[in-house]
Parts: C-alpha cells; sequence; structure tokens
C-alpha cells in the first residue's frame, strides 16, 4: 500500500475552499427553485414559463450535482462525496475522513 503525500497547508486550503463553493452552488440552487416558480407563475404566460425555467433549474441542478459529486478530497485524491454510487452531501470526507473545514480549523 502506497503511501500519499500530505499536501500543504495552501493546497489543502484551496481544495477545500472549492469544495465549499460547490456545495453553496447546490444549496443556493435548491433554494432558489421556489421563488423562481413563483416568478413564473405570474408571467402572462404562466405554463409555458413555468415548464422553461423548470427545465433550466433542472439542467442546472443536474451540473451542480455532477460537480460536487466529482470534486476531489485534497488529502486523498478520492471523490469527496462519493463511495462507490453513494452520493452524499455530508461534511467529511468518506474515504479519509477529512472534515470539511480542518483548514479553518487549523488556523485557530
Amino acid at each position: 500500500m502506497a503511501t500519499t503525500a500530505q499536501p500543504t497547508p495552501r493546497d489543502l486550503h484551496a481544495g477545500l475552499q472549492k469544495i465549499r463553493r460547490r456545495r453553496w452552488f447546490l444549496w443556493l440552487l435548491i433554494i432558489a427553485y421556489l421563488p423562481a416558480m413563483m416568478v413564473a407563475l405570474r408571467t402572462p404566460q404562466s405554463g409555458q414559463t413555468v415548464v422553461v425555467v423548470f427545465c433550466i433549474w433542472l439542467i442546472l441542478l443536474i451540473i451542480a450535482v455532477a460537480l460536487l459529486a466529482l470534486v476531489r478530497c485534497p488529502q486523498c485524491g478520492e471523490c469527496f462525496h462519493m463511495n462507490g454510487f453513494l452520493f452524499r452531501p455530508v461534511r467529511k470526507c468518506f474515504h479519509c475522513g477529512l472534515h470539511l473545514r480542518a483548514d479553518k480549523k487549523k488556523n485557530r
């Protein structure tokens, strides 16, 4: 079993920051669904607008989940939120247990 080199604090911070940004994008996209649908329902042709807004939102959601599922852990190099085919946006790496805020805890 090969040992992996420990990442520098700068690499660790950059990798975890990338994961946090992608998580924020996903959660903001989920939160934006209801207001977007409310605005779409108030347009003159609400039926067509709702379909278009929903399709755009769904495509963005698929992209956000794919980007979050494929982001790599800066410590072990494995997918941070994936364990086989299981995707769960938890706060620790499934493989090495690196916490999402490990770089901020070290600075304190």
